[in-house]
């Protein structure tokens, strides 16, 4: 099982408000150096701050690229559905998992993850264009995406909660179980 400590999330400069709702589930008022498992940060502040206790780990690399790739390739699909023919994604997420599992070097890793970026950045500066010239547009089509975007927040609220589960029950496989000797932190 992962764990951190109070000290080290305090060190890592812990959102206040966040870290202030962990002391305060652990009925302490500052920060030790007791092992804190990653699973009760989970229960009491939920998967986004369990996620971003990560950073405080030590010797945990490995478990950490393969569980940002589990994630990453989860979501893959919406991506692949607008850009079918981009592969530059799929190829990153691929080559984080080698890299994890020390099948390519750390120049290979970058190779793979600017060849994605490039591929992000792309879309991003057509989805500018795109919000722009639908700003110049006349109102009836603003009143016709502003009712469309409502459609989209909620379905967007429905399928961040699907993928939030999900990402609890992969972190739990890569952080709350006990590990084998050797494959890292205590």
């Amino acid at each position: 099982m992962s764990s951190t400590t109070l000290k080290r999330l305090k060190e890592h400069n812990a959102c206040v408000d966040r870290y202030k709702h962990l002391l305060d589930y652990l009925g302490k008022t500052k920060a030790d150096n007791e092992e804190l498992p990653l699973a009760i940060i989970l229960k009491s502040n939920g998967i986004e701050d369990a996620i971003w206790a990560l950073r405080t780990l030590k010797d945990c690399d490995k478990e950490i690229r393969l569980f940002a790739a589990d994630c990453a390739g989860h979501v893959l699909k919406h991506f692949e559905k607008k850009h079918p023919n981009d592969k530059r994604p799929r190829e990153a997420i691929k080559a984080a998992r080698k890299f994890a599992k020390g099948e390519i070097s750390r120049s290979d890793l970058r190779n793979a993850a600017a060849y994605a970026y490039a591929a992000a950045a792309a879309y991003a500066a057509y989805a500018a264009y795109a919000a722009a010239y639908a700003a110049a547009d006349d109102a009836a089509y603003a009143a016709y995406a502003a009712a469309d975007d409502a459609a989209d927040d909620a379905a967007y609220a429905a399928a961040r909660t699907k993928e939030k589960e999900y990402q609890k029950r992969i972190f739990k496989k890569y952080f709350c179980k006990k590990r084998q000797r050797g494959s890292g932190q205590k």
